[in-house]
């Protein structure tokens, strides 16, 4: 091993290994604060924020010299040694003491506030891991009988609402088109029967998912349940970003359904379990295999970790209410609270597209290789060139370019442009979104159809941050048009129709030909095309690839060279 002397020697090589400014910031701020003179407190600090600003919760020691990079040589021959020289400084303290990094037994290394949300939210979850008694068995049978099975075997769906109905925590997973909406459609009736004075809360944590949950709601009919943003139902805003609900002012609700679970932080769930009232039911709907949160803590993929299983006692209330027969096993912490639904009824179980998402999911790289070679609605581009993604691109929305051109309602053009979708794996960067957008907006002025003006005819843009006041989230899209009096205007599509807003009452947005997989979660097209850097990248892994595909119902096709690809399959969920 080589043994760095100073501190500051440590830095250069920090920032070739290619860790993010942040992380480098954060490690000289420890620098500065460190009194044992020890480089590899500064190692471990730009590490451990490198390794939140990629969604991970903590830094596993035992997980770093695996990655074979260039700090190999410096790091200590065994995980014991780079404790035991971390225990001396007074910025590394053991759980329980406030500092600024946290040091476990087990060898993990924490931000303190990611360590205590963590604590946090464990504790209240285990206190929520109970039963609750079922409002009537008796008048659920009926309902239960009359729900007519469209699959073979066990329905999970009706598992699902079961659990939900006699649990105060259920943890609902299953990939796309498995029938999540229809479980909470179910839930929503079956408690409002039996109660009509119980309060209900329906949220996600975007505003896109918020509205396609209370579009579903609404084609219902009158069911007095309104769906919202976590943030907004918790009352967060720029100023308050702690929400007004705690643990000594809780939310006013009796049950709170969370769909896009996948999709929450370990600090925002640890906010929602503060404000929960003791005595409330917690229902997490989402795909555990799906990319977690863009901040620290994979919580639904945790929670699902030990899979599915039932008590005898559980097992018992299941056949005789729901008629299904399940054997009973012992389990985990999260026994009788968990539920996967397997069957999809968005695709066919052998499409291409399912084959192929089957093939990622369990990192069978060959096999994902096989049906990109083999598959006819998958169609796999290995040539990265601006050209020639330019002209799948274009392929893409020609259907939305055509109708722009031709000047069709802004009904039409909006159906057509929310039936595609570009989605890659970077923001910025070569073979990103800034990069997909510039080619294409490009490609508009050598034709004549775009000026060089930031608004122009056809422009699709994607708000970026909540606007309360014009009913806007994070997330909508929406089209630049001429409305009715020839004026360029923003449209955006909703239960209602169409809604037109002013240019300059417009919220933070961007242009979205193309967006991050991150991004797309919660959506559905008919088409995508996934584009992957050519380069290796900390993001590309198993989940990320994963939800890229099951964003497309019919065709995907994807730009992507095979080592890239088998990178990203053999990268695994939680890696």
């Amino acid at each position: 091993m080589v043994e760095l002397q100073k501190k500051s020697s440590i830095m250069p090589l920090l920032r070739q290994t290619g860790l993010s400014e942040l992380a480098c910031q954060f490690a000289q701020f420890v620098a500065r604060q460190d009194k044992t003179g020890d480089s590899l407190i500064v190692l471990t600090a730009g590490l451990l924020s490198d390794a939140v600003s990629q969604g991970h919760v903590c830094l596993s020691l035992n997980q770093v010299g695996e990655q074979g990079s260039e700090l190999d040589s410096i790091l200590p021959e065994t995980v014991a040694d780079w404790m035991q020289r971390l225990e001396q400084s007074h910025l590394v303290g053991k759980p329980g003491e406030i500092s600024p990094m946290v040091l476990t037994a087990s060898g993990q290394v924490y931000l303190y506030r990611y360590w205590h949300d963590e604590q946090l939210v464990a504790k209240l979850i285990r206190q929520r891991l109970q039963a609750m008694p079922v409002i009537d068995e008796v008048a659920l049978k009926p309902y239960f009988d009359d729900w007519q099975s469209t699959q073979p075997g066990v329905d999970w769906q009706k598992v699902a609402v079961m659990m939900a109905l006699s649990r105060q925590l259920s943890v609902i997973s299953g990939g796309p088109g498995t029938g999540k909406t229809t479980i909470v459609l179910r839930l929503l009736q079956l408690l409002l029967q039996q109660d009509k004075s119980v309060r209900i809360a329906l949220a996600a944590p975007t505003g896109k998912a918020a509205a396609r949950l209370q579009q579903a709601i609404s084609e219902q009919g009158a069911l007095p349940v309104e769906a919202k943003t976590i943030h907004r139902l918790l009352g967060m805003t720029a100023d308050n970003d702690k929400g007004r609900y705690h643990a000594d002012k809780p939310l006013p609700v009796d049950v709170l359904i969370v769909d896009e679970a996948s999709m929450i932080d370990i600090s925002l769930m640890a906010t929602i379990m503060k404000a929960l009232p003791r005595h409330a039911r917690l229902v997490l709907l989402g795909d555990s295999d799906q990319l977690s949160s863009i901040e620290s803590g994979a919580i639904l993929a945790n929670l699902c970790r030990d899979g599915v299983a039932f008590s005898a006692a559980v097992c018992e209330q299941l056949l005789a209410v729901t008629g299904i027969a399940l054997q009973h096993q012992t389990g985990t912490e999260m026994i009788d609270s968990v539920v996967m639904l397997q069957h999809s009824y968005r695709f066919d179980q052998d499409s291409d597209i399912a084959r192929l998402a089957l093939a990622v999911k369990t990192g069978d790289d060959d096999g994902v290789i096989g049906c990109l070679l083999n598959g006819a609605d998958v169609v796999w581009h290995q040539q990265f060139d601006s050209v020639t993604i330019q002209r799948h691109v274009a392929a893409l929305y020609s259907p939305f370019f055509d109708a722009v051109k031709r000047r069709e309602s802004a009904e039409a053009c909006l159906a057509l442009f929310e039936q595609s979708r570009v989605l890659c794996a970077l923001k910025q960067g070569p073979e990103s979104v800034d990069s997909v957008n510039t080619w294409v907006e490009r490609s508009l002025i050598k034709q004549g159809w775009r000026t060089q003006h930031r608004f122009y005819h056809g422009r699709p843009i994607m708000v970026t941050q909540n606007d309360y006041r014009h009913g806007l989230f994070n997330g909508d899209t929406g089209l630049v048009l001429y409305d009715e009096k020839g004026q360029l205007s923003a449209c955006f599509l909703n239960q209602d129709g169409v809604r037109w807003l002013p240019l300059n009452r417009l919220p933070a947005h961007e242009t979205a030909y193309a967006m991050t997989v991150h991004k797309s979660q919660g959506s559905e097209f008919d088409a995508v095309c996934i584009v992957l850097p050519e380069q290796s990248s900390p993001v590309l892994n198993r989940a990320l690839l994963y939800t890229g595909l099951t964003r497309a119902k019919l065709r995907v096709s994807l730009v992507a060279s095979e080592p890239i690809i088998r990178q990203c399959v053999i990268a695994g969920f939680d890696d």
